[in-house]
């Protein structure tokens, strides 16, 4: 079996390849980074030209790429794409159904959402890339810059809800902040989709075709994500308001318009070499994952427990079938509850080491790039 695994500047890249290579499959590779995930003719013509130079049994790739799904397509040649992000980030969903594209849920309510709509979808954990992030060093320097008692790691996800909602009539305006205070509220439950109707809609599209002449149109899926989006800024934004009137807050996240003036903004840092000193300098790492996460496993945890560091969540379903929860990681159910561990552990160190050097173990046990891999060559 040979592979061509398409790399661009993605997560997980050098865990994969190292999965690959332990596994004794010959592969290639072919870097290239998007300027268009949904079109980009340069792109199509150079894999035309490799997959045409070189007999291939299959493509693979972090992510999924529709002009991949259609070029496989057309070779009747097997692409599989492992997906982190949630949701999938393109318009161009129709290449999904491709019959020689199989795509890989870390999100075991995405996976079976998808599969409803006879796409090939699987369900697939994603993997700690602890041989990556453990050895990473920490100076004295590095303490100073990263160390916190409390960090997180991710976006503020300033959103477009405000103006998308302004037009709207107040009916339709009053209806969706009910939707978001109510999936706020949920912790381990998403809703959303069922209350995003097909009525709703078409109200919306109707407004903005006067308002905009019909140059803005939203579809389901774009709504979802704007409503997701939008709760997981007021949530973060509260949560960091709260913590750091009490507590020192760093935010990782390279945003200038960040309105929480005590907390300490700190620039985007780099995957490989800066995030796992952050992680293992913060006696707290916070995990506050976006809505669409359904039942899944963010990369972000994966991360914090292959550095070494000590994570406190929100509560996600799968959190409880793969961990111990409250003994390799911490979760909580609320606003107030996430207040009540944050102090507890910041006075209780020993424990708090205790419970971060089990949650490394169990990745390294239970996440690990290989057996990943595994399945998705079984499957070819």
């Amino acid at each position: 079996m040979k592979i061509l695994f398409w790399q661009w500047h993605s997560f997980m890249g050098k865990g994969m390849e190292r999965a690959l290579h332990r596994l004794n499959i010959a592969y290639d590779t072919f870097f290239y980074q998007m300027n268009d995930w949904e079109s980009d003719d340069r792109f199509a013509e150079q894999l035309e030209k490799r997959i045409s130079q070189q007999a291939y049994d299959a493509v693979i790739s972090i992510n999924f790429n529709p002009a991949i799904s259609d070029v496989c397509q057309n070779h009747k040649l097997p692409y599989r794409a492992w997906v982190y992000d949630s949701p999938i980030h393109i318009r161009n969903v129709q290449a999904l159904k491709n019959s020689y594209t199989k795509v890989y849920f870390f999100d075991h309510g995405q996976a079976e959402e998808y599969q409803r709509q006879g796409i090939n979808a699987g369900y697939l954990p994603l993997a700690a890339d602890v041989e990556t992030f453990y050895p990473v060093a920490v100076t004295e320097v590095d303490k100073k810059e990263y160390g916190a008692e409390i960090s997180l790691v991710g976006k503020l996800y300033q959103t477009v809800y405000p103006q998308y909602m302004a037009p709207l009539k107040e009916y339709d305006r009053g209806y969706l902040e009910g939707v978001i205070a109510a999936q706020k509220k949920v912790y381990g439950g998403y809703f959303l989709p069922d209350f995003i109707t097909d009525d709703l809609i078409q109200n919306m599209n109707a407004v903005y075709q006067k308002q905009w002449n019909g140059e803005i149109t939203v579809n389901h899926r774009e709504i979802e994500f704007l409503l997701a989006s939008e709760i997981t800024r007021r949530e973060r934004q509260e949560i960091l308001t709260l913590l750091s009137n009490h507590f020192d807050v760093a935010l990782y996240s390279g945003e200038q318009d960040v309105a929480i003036p005590k907390i300490r903004k700190k620039n985007y840092i780099d995957y490989y070499t800066q995030m796992p000193k952050a992680f293992k300098c913060s006696k707290v790492n916070l995990n506050i994952s976006l809505k669409t996460i359904r039942t899944g496993i963010p990369l972000r945890i994966l991360d914090i427990l292959a550095s070494g560091g000590f994570v406190i969540s929100n509560f996600q379903e799968e959190l409880a079938e793969y961990f111990r929860l409250g003994e390799e990681m911490v979760t909580y159910g609320d606003l107030e509850e996430l207040y009540y561990l944050v102090n507890y552990y910041l006075q209780h160190e020993e424990e708090r080491k205790e419970i971060a050097a089990r949650g490394l173990q169990r990745v390294k046990d239970d996440f690990r790039f290989e057996e990943r891999m595994k399945v998705i060559l079984e499957d070819l």
